[in-house]
């Protein structure tokens, strides 16, 4: 079964490709943003905690992410077999710790996909679905950090899943069938999923 983390800047697409990837793997999705935005809008106590990093687009420190990330993927992968993680880990340390805790439970991921856009097509994704969603953290000066902080913390993951040979790059500058058509055959080919019988 797919165990993959989706890597990418904010508006590269990774929602949109999870989702499409959990239905056609069956693996669950789970969304980092969706877990952390659902524990805001509860009020709980990990909710109130979470709120102040995310209005200013800073990450979220790895404990709390852990807290609400860790159940989610044990489940996952106790009910569907897989995972699409999507917007974790960010940062070295989280990817190290998760590293380590997929190898406590025998979790570990098979593959990284990391999409990518130029800079001036992401922001113009994030507006337009900050126009459609009224996401209130998706303002021009929110999105510059955001991105900011991506090309810090984030960016270095790069290089640090290429060198262990499970990085799969993807453009998300063109069609969405044409991205979805490339990563399935990417997957295919190492054998992370099963070509349709034709």
């Amino acid at each position: 079964m797919v165990r993959v983390i989706m890597l990418s800047p904010p508006g590269a697409g990774k929602g949109t490709h999870s989702r499409w990837l959990t239905m056609q793997t069956g693996a669950a999705h789970i969304s980092a943003g969706d877990l952390l935005r659902a524990e805001i809008a509860r009020g709980s106590e990990l909710g109130r905690q979470v709120a102040g990093y995310t209005e200013r687009g800073d990450l979220v420190p790895d404990e709390l992410i852990f807290r609400a990330l860790a159940p989610a993927v044990v489940a996952a992968a106790r009910d569907t077999g897989g995972y699409v993680l999507d917007g974790f880990p960010r940062t070295m340390p989280q990817a190290l710790r998760a590293a380590q805790f997929g190898a406590d439970l025998a979790l570990t991921s098979n593959a990284v996909i990391y999409l990518t856009a130029p800079e001036e097509e992401l922001i113009s994704r994030l507006l337009d679905r900050s126009r459609r969603e009224g996401r209130a953290d998706d303002t021009l000066g929110v999105i510059r950090h955001r991105l900011d902080v991506f090309a810090t913390e984030t960016a270095p993951l790069v290089e640090y899943y290429r060198s262990r040979g499970i990085l799969l790059e993807l453009s998300t500058n063109r069609p969405e069938a044409e991205v979805q058509a490339d990563l399935l055959d990417r997957l295919q080919a190492q054998g992370l999923i099963l070509p349709a019988a034709g």
